[in-house]
């Protein structure tokens, strides 16, 4: 007699589990972890180390808004005290007022808080966007939000943004 051999066979893994494990993983992660969305203001920031040297330039005292925040969070227009409500129609009026030819100024100190800060860019921001809303309904008879791409790039043309802010250097003095 013949014995026969028998091949023993080896069973494979069974994986289902481990599969559905991994995709629940993979669902989890996705649904707990947020995505962060792009806020803020747009704004270029100042080089690490300047490549050239910044040549000041003279403007006249009757174009600039000089606009400051103490260490005390309070802000300042042209050396005076003025609350942020008061500051968005002085600058309406101001940037209406010159055009192309005005420019803002921005000082904070090292002590204020951001809140004051972020706060005073978004009086900015508000001020300008009226502006540019009223200059877009007198030329075009509609807001600045309805605008087309050209009729916009007009508007920005006519009402740019001229801001400048000083900042403190590590050493102590200030820089444009």
């Amino acid at each position: 007699m013949f014995i026969r051999k028998q091949k023993h066979q080896i069973p494979g893994l069974n994986t289902t589990s481990t599969a559905d494990i991994s995709f629940m993983l993979l669902i989890f992660f996705l649904v707990t972890t947020s995505m962060d969305v792009d806020k803020g203001l747009r704004r270029q920031l100042p080089p690490a180390q300047p490549k050239t040297t910044q040549q000041e330039s003279i403007v006249d005292k009757d174009k600039l808004l000089e606009l400051s925040i103490t260490a005390d969070n309070v802000v300042m227009q042209n050396g005076h005290k003025i609350r942020l409500q008061d500051l968005q129609v002085k600058v309406e009026d101001f940037i209406m007022r010159l055009g192309k030819e005005h420019l803002i100024t921005i000082k904070t100190a090292p002590e204020s808080t951001y809140d004051a800060y972020f706060q005073l860019q978004h009086c900015l921001m508000a001020a300008y966007k009226e502006v540019r809303t009223k200059w877009a309904q007198q030329h075009f008879g509609h807001s600045f939000d309805d605008c087309s791409d050209s009729e916009r790039q007009t508007v920005i043309e006519h009402c740019p943004q001229r801001i400048a802010e000083t900042y403190q250097d590590m050493g102590g003095g200030t820089s444009r």
